[in-house]
């Protein structure tokens, strides 16, 4: 089975490091260093969408844009679960009873005892941030591409059945509607679009590959990432700021459990905008190794795993051949301007597995060398796919692909990139999503 997931890997056509378990002490880690000057760049999905800054590559003289297929994550939200918020209250109450809070655990205790009315009922729905992210990139889509919208102004939106999926979609066509009056967006939302939306989803006719727990293939990682927790999350060291008895605080809470939930109230409170902060309450060398373990959590789930073992990925072939197959009826018939998805941040990393797309694919010969190749930062909140269309008076079409707006390049023909032939495009991407139906099949057999 290995050497099936290392085989489709190869046909990805990912250029990888020669040589990549090189002594992991002679390089340094970019994200590091991008922590150390940043720390909220450590907070992985719940980083902040940052809009470009740089101008855009000048398509090839001739060719003019024509449509936009587009794939984007919901927004900022509020924490993950209501349960990370209401087990926090009862633990910081139990915790002020029973006097085991030093000065600086009463003050954090009290802090959040008071803002947790914020907190109640609304885990997991987008916030005003959120809302202005998705506004922006359909602002800014449209004054990119104004001449798509004025000469389509039909275009096609759909969410998954998420809240602040809806509520995305919602802000991102605000913004495209109100700058021309004659643009007109059929919406819809449904669980029968979720296999496509969100390819984890249970309705996915292959979603028993990402809960392989008992296959081959799917027990390594387990014991990885608890090795891995054990060396970044040092809750023996951190929490003596906030409590006198870390037995106490293990018996009623868990001292590990206790440090990734204060991580979470932190990073998730930034995409909000409640009166209150919790940025602080890490260091960034501390911040480095909550990172690490994280994001090495995300490539074992969604990216290629440990020697290119995790099938996960594979299932976004059918997002990707949505894509593909939309395109080519929207472009023959010229009745759309765009397509417009709003779902989450996983189809995003595993349809960039798939593609082979800027390092994505980088299978790995040991687990500390992940952070050089894997950045789960890079699909934060708001993050988003685009591929851009292009034509010329000959009908030649070419396609260019982003992801957060800015340029990615693709395993294809070059001479014109970051611009591709779309004929290049589908014929290799559609061997691959065939490879992966086939392997897929196999696997489940």
């Amino acid at each position: 089975m290995k050497r099936i997931l290392a085989a489709f890997l190869l046909l990805l056509a990912v250029v990888t490091v020669d040589g990549l378990a090189l002594s992991a002490q002679e390089r340094p880690v970019p994200a590091f260093d991008r922590i150390l000057q940043e720390p909220q760049y450590a907070y992985l999905e719940y980083y902040l969408y940052k809009a470009p800054i740089e101008p855009a590559a000048k398509p090839p003289k001739g060719y003019k844009p024509v449509y936009i297929s587009h794939y984007g994550r919901h927004g900022a939200r509020y924490n993950y679960k209501q349960e990370g918020y209401d087990d926090l209250k009862a633990f910081f109450e139990k915790a002020v009873g029973a006097g085991v809070l030093t000065a600086e655990g009463k003050a954090l205790a009290q802090k959040y005892l008071d803002a947790y009315k914020y907190f109640d009922g609304r885990a997991g729905d987008l916030t005003p941030i959120g809302w202005e992210e998705h506004y922006g990139i359909g602002l800014r889509m449209y004054r990119n591409y104004r001449q798509v919208f004025r000469k389509h102004p039909d275009l096609d939106a759909r969410a998954s059945t998420i809240q602040r999926s809806i509520m995305s979609m919602v802000a991102c066509c605000d913004a495209l509607e109100e700058q021309d009056s004659r643009i007109r967006i059929a919406k819809e939302t449904s669980e029968s679009l979720m296999a496509i939306m969100n390819p984890p989803h249970s309705t996915h006719p292959f979603s028993e590959l990402i809960r392989s727990g008992e296959k081959p293939y799917g027990k390594s990682w387990r014991n990885e990432v608890r090795e891995m927790k054990a060396r970044d999350i040092r809750a023996d060291e951190y929490l003596p700021r906030f409590f006198t008895d870390l037995d106490w605080v293990e018996a009623n809470f868990g001292k590990t459990n206790l440090e990734l939930e204060l991580y979470f109230l932190m990073i998730s409170t930034a995409c909000t905008d409640v009166p209150v902060s919790f940025e602080g309450l890490f260091s960034p060398e501390e911040l480095c190794g909550l990172w690490e373990w994280r994001n090495y959590l995300y490539y074992q789930h969604w990216g290629p795993g440990e020697n290119g073992t995790n099938p996960a990925f594979l299932i976004s072939s059918v997002l990707l051949d949505d894509i593909m197959d939309r395109a080519d009826e929207d472009l023959a018939s010229g009745r759309l301007g765009a397509r417009l998805r709003f779902g989450h941040d996983t189809p995003i990393a595993m349809i960039l597995c798939l593609m082979g797309v800027d390092g994505w694919a980088t299978p790995v010969a040991h687990p500390s060398d992940i952070k050089y190749v894997y950045d789960f930062t890079n699909v934060p909140m708001g993050a988003n796919l685009q591929w851009v269309f292009y034509r010329n008076c000959k009908g030649d079409t070419l396609v260019r692909m982003m992801l957060n707006e800015r340029d990615l390049p693709l395993p294809l023909p070059g001479d014109m990139a970051p611009y591709y032939r779309w004929s290049d495009f589908t014929s290799h991407y559609r061997s691959v999503t065939s490879a992966a139906r086939a392997r897929m099949a196999d696997m489940l057999k």
